[in-house]
């Protein structure tokens, strides 16, 4: 919603002008626009709480706060690149040698100072007229009282239902019932669980799934989402991949080509073992019936009781707390919280995620009479729970879980991936020298501590992947609105809004290549792309490159695991300085990286795993010196590592390093080149020689690193790499058997 987009918009803006103002001399007049912006500023973030309470029953005030979204975009965007120059401008003066680099030379410009200087008087100008509207939606100035954090817990992973235990028997018995063999020319049994969303329709039949007596019973098992939109031809191949894996390579018949009906579809599952049967669950009825399920075979999933709600609530939010004198208080208001769930389940869950953290009996009472349940929401009986807990979250986190609906439903996150997408939005923070990855993982915990994600993996007891709940989903995308978009490819051409959409995943089919030309992405800040074979062309990059400048993520390699770049990325590269987080890992006929892409002063991720045909990276890599994180795990054209390397001091993840142990020159990166790199945390490292320098290797100075896994290339011997790294005690350490099958818990 704007308050979480536009507080946090406002607040970096505020920390960039101050940062600005203290580290360079601003042309004249300049600073007097400057000091207008802050005032501007802050009188805004004062409007903010009462526009949003009024932005639900007024038309003009929700345009009121979209236009001031879109105004915050372009002064970030505009000061950011101020902030750029400064800071290059620094770091040029810092140049021991006097030789300031041509970039530094460019930012300390006449001409760029001046630009600078007519961008922020254009924005002051707008802000004033968005500033001077307030009186005539009578927007009142009112302090905004940030929630307090929850306290993070271990996520709830429930293995059991409750209430549910009936219709699990009744499931059961429709799987595994009948006759051991289908009559020939019978179609296979379809048993449909229908219900509205929050019902635990998923987590019910995965339960079922997962039963031993089903696993026992069924030869294999394939799980499919279809989410919103039906493609039959994209479920049968996501079921034959199932069965594959779980069978050995059985495709059972099926042919790749594209299968036009559900009937058509549905017949190839004939098939298969005889007595197979197939397990819906869907909102709508007609789906069921279209499915083939017959009356008898329709599951409709009822809601649950008050007592089953309060049952579910008082679990999660007693969790961890001793008996308390005033839990009788609190049960007593619990039990009215939990008839507010209207019988769905995860609103029971969510409340309880949200009263866990509350132990008084007004702060319950402030949940009971909250005005939220007043509003007319959509989907309110969901909505409503999910507002309050909504609500609950620092206005960061509310930004990291919007962000979220970028992805489509089912979409299996990877926590590390999501929190640098965080990281590359500003959401974590813009201070370079702060720990901002323990920010994204308190955020990501605050998070699991509202029920806002499941379907956690775990390894070593850390969460490495999660899901969100599909209603869940739903909710974020009726608060994030326009911000969010997802386009499908079918010309080479595609629009989009440039006015609304600053995140945008791309959708491109197999037979279509990625558009030489986004009308309307001039403000894009994201870029994903799902894509097919070879569609990511030269020509293709080159025009993004060129007309989507304030660009903050690309990321190349979603969902399958493989990048379809072809094999060059375009010189223009460089002029994406707005960009932090460029991910082009599987791209297996990358050979070479431009010197431009150094030019990327901001940058912060650069992931280039998998890209096995990579051979060296880039001279000039020592330029990007804000470099948080670099990935080349699998690049096993690669050799060695850059000495340059050891000047990226701000790096906090390093995995896939090339480090020699025998010695070090001025060439190759070497072991006592780690001491440079004082804020690295995690390494996933490749030693190479037949001997180890001991004393190049005691200056590596691993104090700080917290997770080291190493794959020995040459004739070292493990005992003598741990002798004379001498790791400090409490690191997370592993050697590997290939220098790409790292911990699971180093996986970038």
């Amino acid at each position: 919603m704007a308050d979480a987009i536009l507080s946090l918009l406002l607040d970096q803006v505020k920390t960039i002008i101050d940062k600005a103002k203290k580290e360079v001399k601003l042309l004249v007049g300049v600073e007097e626009e400057v000091e207008k912006l802050e005032r501007n500023l802050d009188l805004v973030l004062t409007m903010l709480a009462d526009a949003e309470e009024k932005k639900t029953t007024d038309k003009l005030v929700k345009i009121w706060l979209a236009r001031l979204k879109e105004a915050a975009y372009d002064m970030e965007d505009a000061l950011d690149e101020w902030r750029s120059g400064v800071e290059l401008e620094v770091k040029g003066a810092e140049n021991a040698q006097g030789k300031v680099p041509r970039l530094c030379n460019f930012f300390s410009s006449f001409s760029f100072r001046r630009e600078v200087a007519v961008n922020i008087k254009e924005i002051n100008r707008r802000i004033d007229e968005i500033v001077k509207e307030k009186d005539r939606y009578q927007l009142e100035s009112k302090k905004i009282e940030l929630p307090k954090r929850p306290e993070t817990s271990s996520f709830v992973d429930v293995s059991k239902l409750c209430g549910r235990d009936g219709v699990k028997r009744e499931i059961l018995s429709y799987l595994m019932g009948g006759n051991s063999e289908v009559e020939a020319g019978k179609p296979i049994q379809t048993i449909s669980i229908v219900g509205m969303g929050g019902l635990g329709k998923t987590a019910l039949a995965q339960l079922v799934c997962n039963d031993p007596d089903v696993k026992q019973h069924f030869e294999s098992v394939a799980w499919v989402c279809v989410s919103d939109s039906f493609d039959e031809k994209r479920v049968a191949k996501a079921i034959i991949q199932g069965l594959e894996n779980l069978c050995g390579g059985a495709a059972y018949g099926l042919e790749s080509d594209p299968l036009e009906r559900w009937d058509s579809l549905k017949v190839t599952f004939n098939l298969g073992a005889t007595a197979s049967k197939i397990l819906v669950t869907t909102r709508n009825l007609n789906v069921a019936s279209m499915m083939g399920s017959s009356d008898s075979q329709i599951i409709h999933l009822k809601k649950l009781g008050d007592e089953e709600c309060w049952s579910i609530l008082r679990d999660i939010a007693f969790r961890g707390k001793d008996k308390m004198k005033s839990r009788g208080d609190l049960e007593e208001i619990g039990r009215k919280i939990a008839k507010r769930c209207t019988g769905l389940p995860l609103a029971a869950k969510v409340l309880g995620s949200l009263l866990q953290s509350r132990s008084t009996k007004g702060e319950w009472l402030t949940i009971l009479d909250s005005e939220i349940w007043k509003l007319n929401l959509a989907q309110k009986e969901i909505f409503a729970p999910l507002l309050l807990s909504y609500y609950d979250l620092p206005h960061p986190v509310r930004q990291c879980f919007l962000y979220c609906v970028l992805f489509p439903k089912d979409f299996e996150y990877t926590y590390n991936n999501i929190t640098s997408h965080w990281l590359a939005q500003g959401f974590l923070g813009s201070d370079p020298n702060a720990d901002l990855e323990s920010v994204g993982l308190e955020y990501f915990n605050i998070l699991v501590a509202h029920s806002f994600f499941q379907d956690f993996k775990i390894w070593n007891g850390q969460i490495y992947h999660f899901k969100v709940h599909d209603v869940v989903h739903d909710f974020g995308k009726y608060l994030a609105e326009d911000e969010f978009a997802t386009e499908v490819v079918e010309s080479d051409h595609l629009s989009t809004n440039s006015a609304k959409h600053r995140h945008l995943l791309v959708m491109v089919d197999k037979r279509m290549t990625f558009p030489t030309f986004i009308s309307g992405a001039e403000k894009l800040r994201t870029l994903v792309t799902y894509t097919g074979k070879d569609t990511l062309t030269p020509n293709a990059l080159r025009s993004l490159f060129n007309h989507c400048r304030r660009l903050r993520l690309l990321d190349f390699n979603r969902p399958t695991q493989r990048n379809h770049l072809c094999n060059e990325v375009p010189e223009e590269v460089g002029k994406l300085m707005h960009l932090r987080h460029i991910n082009l890992a599987y791209s297996k006929k990358l050979e070479t990286l431009p010197e431009a892409l150094c030019n990327i002063f901001n940058l912060e991720c650069l992931n280039l795993e998998r890209c096995q045909n990579l051979k060296h990276l880039p001279e000039s890599i020592g330029k990007l010196l804000n470099l948080r994180t670099i990935a080349t795990t699998g690049c096993f054209a690669l050799t060695q590592y850059p000495k340059d390397i050891r000047k990226l001091t701000s790096l906090r993840r390093a995995h896939g390093v090339i480090a020699r142990a025998d010695r070090n020159d001025d060439k190759e990166f070497s072991l006592a080149d780690l001491g440079n790199l004082k804020h690295l945390r995690t390494v996933a490292m490749k030693v190479v020689g037949n001997s180890i320098d001991k004393e190049e290797a005691r200056k590596a100075e691993l104090q700080n690193v917290e997770e080291l896994g190493i794959y020995l290339a040459g004739e070292v011997e493990e005992g003598d790499i741990i002798e004379a790294l001498h790791p400090p005690a409490g690191i997370r350490f592993g050697f590997c058997d290939n220098y790409w099958l790292i911990p699971r818990g180093l996986e970038l």
